[in-house]
């Protein structure tokens, strides 16, 4: 009788499997993206941040790795290890990209050119895409401000950008350098500068330095 009740329970079991709901498919949209600093550690890191709403359908609380899901920032893909509770909910995505891992995509994304990013799975062997779009986040130049003999630099930027450069004025040419922080400002050193220029025109001709991704050149008229 023993063989019997186990051929017994394992039917049992089996047409409970089958009769059990299959869970639905999440959904998720991608609500805002932007780029959150400038992480200075032993390797520098670019963070980006995305806010993602997501709805699970499903009356049940559901792991997002039931369907392989992962986040494609340029040449990155991160797996996504999120359960998501019945109905609606809001995450933040943080993703850091490194000169070594992703040099290419953190530059990419500090131009106009951009980069791709996707919310990808699968089910069932289909292919899934949450959301595929471009997000591109270019530099804006440093906006000058002259306040007697001092020359200051701000940045609108929300990194740290490394500056320096040729300061010239009436003809001559005077280094500079500072360092800015991110939406913020820094006075210029300027090597060598005497009183009684700084009412000349002129102009800078400065290479911006984003550490460890990549330079810039730009010149700004005063």
């Amino acid at each position: 009788m023993a063989p019997v009740r186990i051929l017994l329970g394992l039917l049992t079991l089996g047409l409970l499997a089958a009769c059990a709901p299959r869970a639905l498919t999440p959904e998720a949209r991608l609500l805002s993206a932007e780029v959150r600093g400038l992480e200075i550690s032993q390797e520098p890191a670019l963070l980006l941040g995305l806010r993602v709403e997501f709805h699970n359908p499903n009356p049940f609380p559901l792991p997002l790795s039931t369907f392989g899901t992962r986040l494609r920032v340029g040449e990155v893909a991160m797996p996504l290890d999120l359960t998501l509770p019945p109905g609606r909910k809001e995450e933040v995505l943080l993703v850091r990209l490194t000169p070594g891992e992703a040099l290419a995509t953190a530059r990419a994304l500090l131009s106009r050119e951009g980069v791709e990013v996707a919310l990808e799975g699968a089910t069932l062997g289909q292919h899934l895409t949450f959301f595929r779009t471009r997000l591109s986040f270019p530099l804006e130049p440093p906006r000058v401000r002259r306040a007697g003999v001092n020359f200051f630099l701000e940045n609108p930027n929300p990194i740290p950008l490394r500056v320096e450069g040729n300061l010239v004025l009436l003809g001559q040419s005077f280094r500079v350098q500072v360092d800015l922080p991110a939406r913020g400002e820094g006075r210029l050193q300027v090597t060598g500068f005497r009183p009684g220029l700084e009412r000349g025109s002129g102009r800078l001709e400065l290479t911006l330095e984003v550490p460890g991704f990549f330079r810039q050149s730009l010149v700004l008229p005063l």
